[in-house]
Protein backbone atom coordinates (compact mmCIF):
# COMPACT_ATOMS: atom_id res chain seq x y z
CA UNK A 1 0.00 0.00 0.00
CA UNK A 2 2.93 2.36 0.55
CA UNK A 3 3.58 2.63 -3.21
CA UNK A 4 -0.02 3.25 -4.20
CA UNK A 5 -1.68 6.56 -4.78
CA UNK A 6 -4.03 7.64 -2.03
CA UNK A 7 -6.98 9.83 -3.05
CA UNK A 8 -5.18 10.87 -6.22
CA UNK A 9 -2.06 11.89 -4.33
CA UNK A 10 1.34 10.26 -4.75
CA UNK A 11 2.29 7.74 -2.04
CA UNK A 12 4.65 9.14 0.64
CA UNK A 13 7.64 6.99 -0.36
CA UNK A 14 7.32 8.03 -4.00
CA UNK A 15 6.96 11.66 -3.00
CA UNK A 16 10.03 11.45 -0.77
CA UNK A 17 12.05 10.01 -3.65
CA UNK A 18 10.94 12.87 -5.90
CA UNK A 19 11.80 15.46 -3.23
CA UNK A 20 15.21 13.88 -2.67
CA UNK A 21 15.98 14.25 -6.39
CA UNK A 22 15.46 18.03 -6.25
CA UNK A 23 18.39 20.39 -5.79
CA UNK A 24 18.48 22.73 -2.80
CA UNK A 25 17.88 25.59 -5.23
CA UNK A 26 14.73 23.91 -6.59
CA UNK A 27 13.45 23.31 -3.06
CA UNK A 28 14.09 26.96 -2.15
CA UNK A 29 12.31 28.14 -5.30
CA UNK A 30 9.30 25.96 -4.42
CA UNK A 31 9.20 27.37 -0.89
CA UNK A 32 9.43 30.92 -2.23
CA UNK A 33 6.62 30.26 -4.72
CA UNK A 34 4.46 28.90 -1.91
CA UNK A 35 5.09 32.04 0.15
CA UNK A 36 4.22 34.25 -2.83
CA UNK A 37 0.97 32.38 -3.47
CA UNK A 38 0.02 32.68 0.21
CA UNK A 39 0.74 36.44 0.10
CA UNK A 40 -1.44 36.84 -2.99
CA UNK A 41 -4.27 34.95 -1.31
CA UNK A 42 -3.98 37.19 1.77
CA UNK A 43 -4.14 40.26 -0.49
CA UNK A 44 -7.19 38.90 -2.30
CA UNK A 45 -8.93 38.21 1.01
CA UNK A 46 -8.10 41.74 2.24
CA UNK A 47 -9.61 43.11 -0.98
CA UNK A 48 -12.81 41.14 -0.37
CA UNK A 49 -12.30 38.30 -2.84
CA UNK A 50 -14.69 35.39 -2.55
CA UNK A 51 -13.60 31.81 -2.04
CA UNK A 52 -14.64 31.12 -5.63
CA UNK A 53 -12.36 33.89 -6.91
CA UNK A 54 -9.45 32.51 -4.90
CA UNK A 55 -10.10 28.99 -6.20
CA UNK A 56 -10.21 30.40 -9.74
CA UNK A 57 -6.84 32.12 -9.24
CA UNK A 58 -5.34 28.87 -7.96
CA UNK A 59 -6.80 27.00 -10.94
CA UNK A 60 -5.14 29.51 -13.25
CA UNK A 61 -1.85 28.64 -11.53
CA UNK A 62 -2.59 24.95 -12.07
CA UNK A 63 -3.05 23.96 -8.42
CA UNK A 64 -5.92 23.19 -6.08
CA UNK A 65 -6.49 24.37 -2.53
CA UNK A 66 -5.80 20.82 -1.37
CA UNK A 67 -2.42 20.82 -3.12
CA UNK A 68 -1.59 24.21 -1.63
CA UNK A 69 -2.47 23.02 1.87
CA UNK A 70 -0.40 19.87 1.32
CA UNK A 71 2.59 21.98 0.25
CA UNK A 72 2.16 24.13 3.36
CA UNK A 73 2.28 20.97 5.49
CA UNK A 74 5.42 19.76 3.71
CA UNK A 75 7.25 23.02 4.32
CA UNK A 76 6.08 23.48 7.90
CA UNK A 77 8.76 22.94 10.49
CA UNK A 78 6.90 20.07 12.07
CA UNK A 79 5.07 18.28 9.30
CA UNK A 80 3.40 15.07 10.41
CA UNK A 81 3.56 13.48 6.97
CA UNK A 82 6.81 11.63 7.54
CA UNK A 83 8.32 13.42 4.55
CA UNK A 84 11.40 15.60 4.88
CA UNK A 85 12.38 18.44 2.60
Amino acid sequence: MMNQEISGMTAPDQLQAQIDSLSDEEKQMAKQSLQEIKAIIEQLIAQGATEEEIMQMLAELGITMEQLEFAEQLFSGNNELGISI
